[in-house]
């Protein structure tokens, strides 16, 4: 298995040889001469293994396991000491440290070490999932299950899923939990023991995507003073969740089509390809079809990233869904906070079912999150909703629209004009139901408050003013 490994010896020479064979051997090597340039490596990226030498010029292994222990606490270390040295090195492993390697090194024995601590890495890792499964603490999945059968339904359908190594695509408006969905295929599928690593592509510029995703040897560039391993090396034997696909650029789009097919990558400056073992899950908002009828995504990439497709329904779509996930959200955010609340009442519940929400399960999350910061009682109020909804409140439902009218002129049966006439009735209808709040009426008809200006405007509803009812 590859393993990510930081060395930290001394002596160049010992450093070097090191460095060398376990790179030969597949792992992901960075090298330390000081414990001060041990502790920099160690803020800037996990390890799975630390190597390192019990003397050094400015400190010693136990101050290196402290500082391993500090900020990385899941990685294991190996101590490499002298005969002289030896209690220390016993001392180091009742502190902590996994084992140790007397000096002048044998490089196999150093590589027999690795294997056998790297599967006692890899057992203690799947006792921890094991017994957080068994306290039922699977977090993404237990969300998603919280609302009604919809869900329920869409879980099962994971369940079916997780345990290939397929790639999946999932799709959804934003807000719908699309990175819980990776989260919870990652957590039900054999993965589960290795990383979960998650990339949003929007939030990287195009430059460095590349670098990030692949890695890059030193040099490869202006300002690459140091190798990196890049995303895919750092979900080796997990999963890698790439967020917002749609704004990958085809130039990299190309780059990823390859890596996905070949399972391997190459660096930025080097001249030697990876083999790499890494899931990709990808995710977006956009209509990768439509992009591609426009020559802004690859067809040959959307075939191989959507060999499985996950639809994440909306929020209006599934209003069954409202009660379970807002009494799971009250609860975990109540938790966090150290708050007692015992759930929503019945009035704000029924707006809570009443609204559209635009911004799905993320603005749910965050109204409820709201609530329970605000609330002074055990139950979740209408008071304690934002004033939006609270504006919803003993609204009633609107009447089923009756059918039309036959039309009786040719202006009539024009359809944009029709058409127009029904949007603006629509439009007033929803205006007085929201008693003029216009922001709340935007949220009701599922648009933004300036989509909604211009729709007023086009419908000549700017002065419409809110008329109670007698």
């Amino acid at each position: 298995m590859s393993e990510r490994i930081l060395i930290v010896e001394d002596e160049e020479t010992l450093r070097n040889n090191i460095h060398r064979y376990l790179e030969r051997a597949g792992h992901s090597v960075s090298s330390a001469a000081t414990g001060k340039q041990a502790a920099a490596e160690l803020e800037r990226s996990p390890f799975d293994l630390v190597i390192t030498d019990f003397r050094l010029p400015d400190t010693d292994g136990l101050q290196i396991l402290e500082q391993v222990r500090t900020l990385c606490p899941d990685s294991i270390v190996l101590i490499m000491t002298a005969y002289a040295s030896v209690d220390a090195a016993v001392e180091a492993m009742r502190r902590g440290a996994h084992d140790y390697l007397l000096k002048p090194l044998s490089l196999a024995d150093l590589q027999r070490r690795i294997d056998r601590l790297s599967e006692h890495r890899r057992l203690t890792q799947e006792n921890a999932r094991l017994r957080t499964q068994l306290r039922g603490e699977n977090e993404p999945f237990q969300r998603l299950r919280a609302g009604g059968g919809t869900m329920r339904k869409f879980c099962t359908f994971l369940e079916k899923i997780a345990p290939s190594s397929s790639t999946v695509l999932i799709t959804g408006e934003s807000g719908t939990g699309k990175e819980l969905v990776a989260r919870a295929v990652h957590d039900l599928s054999p993965r589960r023991g290795g990383p979960f690593v998650s990339l949003n592509v929007s939030a990287i510029p195009d430059t460095l995507m590349e670098s990030y995703l692949f890695g890059h040897e030193r040099g490869a560039f202006t300002g690459a003073d140091r190798r990196r391993d890049g995303l895919f090396r750092a979900a080796t034997g997990g999963t890698l969740f790439l967020d917002e696909i749609g704004e990958l650029s085809l130039a990299m789009q190309a780059k990823l089509l390859r890596a996905t097919e070949t399972r391997e990558i190459l660096p930025v400056g080097s001249d030697r390809s990876i083999k790499i073992d890494t899931r990709i899950v990808a995710a977006t908002h956009r209509d990768l079809a439509a992009m591609v009828q426009q020559d802004r995504f690859r067809r040959d990439l959307l075939y191989r990233l959507s060999v499985i497709q996950a639809m994440v329904p909306p929020l209006r779509e599934r209003r069954e869904d409202v009660r379970g996930l807002a009494l799971y959200l009250i609860s975990r955010h109540a938790r966090e906070q150290k708050k007692e609340i015992a759930g929503v009442s019945p009035r704000a519940l029924q707006i809570l079912e009443r609204y559209s929400w635009p911004g799905n399960v993320r603005e749910l999350s965050n109204v409820m999150e709201r609530a329970v910061l605000l609330t002074e009682a055990q139950t979740i109020d209408v008071e304690d909703l934002p004033i939006e909804l609270q504006a919803l409140e003993d609204i009633p439902e609107p009447p089923l629209l009756s059918p039309p009218p036959q039309p009786s002129s040719d202006q009539e049966c024009n359809l944009e004009a029709a058409a127009l006439s029904f949007e603006r009735a629509h439009i007033a209808h929803v205006l007085q139901r929201a008693r003029g709040n216009r922001e709340a009426a935007a949220k009701l008809l599922g648009l933004s408050p300036a989509t909604l200006y211009r729709h007023l405007q086009r419908t000549g509803l700017k002065g419409f003013r809110y008329q109670p009812d007698e």
